[in-house]
């Protein structure tokens, strides 16, 4: 009651902490969750006490004809601008890791910087007797958080022909490089802190080996801590029925190595994902594994693309969040328009007739849907990024 004995209007300062922890935790977009701490001092004393919802990916757009410093950061219904630090201003981003993390390359240097701390870890620089370039790299992962002293970076090049290994920390032995000769580089991903690389045979020896083979790659540490491959391991997987494919992406989901396929699975249909996990095949055959299609992710959505992919954890009912048991995936280089199709749902203009749209897959009745993003032109490169907790 006031002072005059009328009854007074409840405050929304006044919201009790476990509503509006319920609230916080549906919030899918970061800008929403700052927006929310924004309200008022009471509610950003409250927001600082609460569990941060588990963060979730981005796509960023990255220009590749003039590499400014603004970046866009694309939501699941929402982009904005962001600025990017200094130190990666210039650069372009061939890798990320969770909590904001990227691998920055321009034609000299290799930059592991958190884009939204601004820290930045060393890495070694190439040494002489290499015969590679930094430049040359299409694809960086992260066996780990690269804040930790342990975690070891391993690339593959544009010709997909060698993985180079290196730890963070500029060890003066910088990179080590291992040739694949007759196989292609599909994919590489580190697989509960271990490194398996997804093959296919080059043109000339296409009728020697089977496709989508999987090598495991056993890492040992030199003397001064250099990591190099010692030994490589093919392990034996039946080969799936069907067309074989150049597989497009290799992940850890549960624990377990997997790829995902993109293709005409069915007639009269446009191509699309599916995705498929390494299994045991519990017999005494020549096969001690096979290919097992997923149609069930559990509690994660998929994320694809050509520089990022990764299975992420997402907490139920987000709003405009991502969904479990979903798949979605970048496409780059389209041809430039300024039509888009009638089905697209979220679009973000950026300039010369090059676009950035978004459109749901129709369903194919297994159970996964999917969403692409889809980028026209060549001058803007999309990853899937994964901020800090806010």
């Amino acid at each position: 009651m006031s002072t005059d004995g009328s009854a007074q209007s409840p405050q929304w300062s006044d919201l009790a902490d476990d509503l509006l922890g319920m609230v916080h935790l549906r919030l899918a977009s970061p800008r929403d969750r700052l927006r929310l701490t924004a309200v008022c001092k009471a509610w950003r004393t409250a927001v600082s006490r609460l569990p941060a919802p588990p963060p979730t990916p981005l796509l960023l757009l990255m220009q590749c004809a003039r590499l400014h410093k603004t970046k866009r950061l694309c939501g699941p219904d929402d982009c904005w601008v962001m600025r990017v630090p200094d130190k990666a201003e210039g650069k372009l981003f061939v890798g990320s890791h969770g909590g904001g993390w990227v691998a920055a390359l321009d034609w000299s240097t290799l930059l592991i910087v958190n884009l939204f701390s601004g820290a930045e870890v060393v890495v070694s620089p190439v040494s002489s007797p290499n015969p590679i370039q930094t430049v040359e790299f299409k694809k960086v992962i992260f066996s780990e958080d690269p804040a930790s002293s342990s975690c070891i970076l391993a690339a593959i090049n544009h010709r997909r022909s060698y993985i180079a290994l290196c730890k963070v920390g500029g060890h003066e032995s910088g990179w080590t490089v291992e040739e694949m000769h007759d196989k292609s580089i599909i994919d590489i991903s580190f697989c509960n802190g271990e490194l398996y690389g997804l093959m296919q045979p080059n043109e000339l020896y296409g009728l020697m080996h089977p496709n989508e083979e999987l090598i495991k790659f056993k890492i040992n540490m030199k003397v001064d801590g250099t990591p190099v491959i010692a030994s490589r391991h093919p392990l034996a997987v039946e080969r799936r029925h069907g067309r074989e494919r150049w597989a497009g992406h290799l992940i850890e989901l549960h624990g377990k190595p997997s790829m995902a396929i993109h293709d005409w699975w069915l007639p009269n249909r446009r191509s699309f994902y599916k995705v498929f996990t390494l299994v045991d095949t519990d017999n005494d055959m020549a096969y001690k594994y096979k290919w097992a299609e997923v149609l069930n992710f559990g509690d994660h959505a998929l994320f694809f693309g050509p520089y990022s992919s990764k299975a992420v954890h997402v907490t139920v009912d987000m709003h405009h969040g991502w969904k479990r048991n979903h798949i979605y995936y970048s496409i780059e280089n389209l041809w430039p328009t300024n039509k888009l199709p009638d089905d697209a749902v979220h679009f973000v203009t950026m300039d010369n007739s090059e676009h950035m749209y978004c459109r749901e897959d129709p369903s194919v009745g297994d159970g996964v849907e999917r969403t692409g993003y889809y980028v026209t032109g060549c001058n803007h490169r999309p990853m899937w990024l994964c901020p800090p907790l806010l």
